[in-house]
């Protein structure tokens, strides 16, 4: 009889670390940095990367104010899996998160609501609508929430343009404290017709915004938005933050 509560104890409490490591990994994570643990030589990963569990996914992201893809995850005692990957989750608290996949890296997150409420992020630019605006930035930003990829979306119906030569194309624009687009500048433009065809599109995308935080307070953003072609073929995006 000892020896079945035992069990059944030591059952309840691991099933009690499980749910309570999948309960706090769920939210989103900005890596602040990659040691590599191979034998190869690699180059340094100063890439924004952000990571947000969500119940049953996790989207990744390289630009902060929209997700670029999904993959699966799962939690078993202190493993974490991504997809193929198994991490061993070496810390987790409400702010830091740390996993390592043996023999090839330790990445190592802060929690993003943790970031977006320090002081030094937070970059007054000016005045729109009466109310203060800021700068967008790694840390505190608007989220598109729509369920069509940002880019692609923007991007759908300028490939009639037939740009012949490298060009670079940049805007900017606010998201306010209610997620509505508004005031939209074009800085470099490529052809009248072109910039008018991505405007359209941005402005569509109004509403589709989870408006920045800080301290627990919506507030209002400027972000841009830039495609370098490179030749004809070609458009290298880059977009999100000033």
């Amino acid at each position: 009889m000892r020896q079945i509560l035992i069990c059944i104890t030591l059952i309840f409490l691991v099933g009690q670390s499980v749910g309570q490591h999948k309960k706090n990994i769920q939210k989103s994570w900005v890596k602040t940095s990659i040691e590599n643990l191979s034998e190869r030589v690699v180059a340094p990963d100063t890439v924004y990367t952000r990571y947000t569990f969500n119940k049953s996914t996790l989207n990744i992201s390289f630009y902060p104010a929209w997700d670029d893809f999904k993959q699966t995850w799962a939690v078993t005692n202190n493993k974490l899996t991504i997809g193929y990957d198994t991490y061993t989750i070496d810390t987790l608290t409400d702010s830091t998160l740390t996993i390592t996949l043996d023999g090839f890296r330790r990445m190592k997150f802060m929690a993003e609501d943790y970031l977006s409420n320090q002081d030094t992020h937070l970059v007054l630019l000016g005045q729109h609508n009466g109310r203060p605006y800021y700068k967008a930035n790694h840390y505190i930003t608007p989220r598109y929430t729509g369920k069509t990829n940002f880019r692609d979306f923007l991007q759908k119906n300028v490939e009639g343009y037939n740009i012949k030569k490298a060009s670079y194309f940049r805007l900017t624009f606010i998201v306010t404290e209610n997620g509505t687009i508004e005031h939209v500048k074009i800085i470099n433009s490529i052809t009248e017709g072109f910039d008018k065809e991505i405007t359209k599109q941005l402005m569509k995308t109004s509403k589709d915004w989870k408006p920045a935080t800080f301290q627990g307070k919506p507030i209002q953003t400027e972000m841009f938005y830039d495609i370098k072609y490179l030749n004809s073929l070609t458009p290298f995006n880059r977009g999100g933050l000033n």
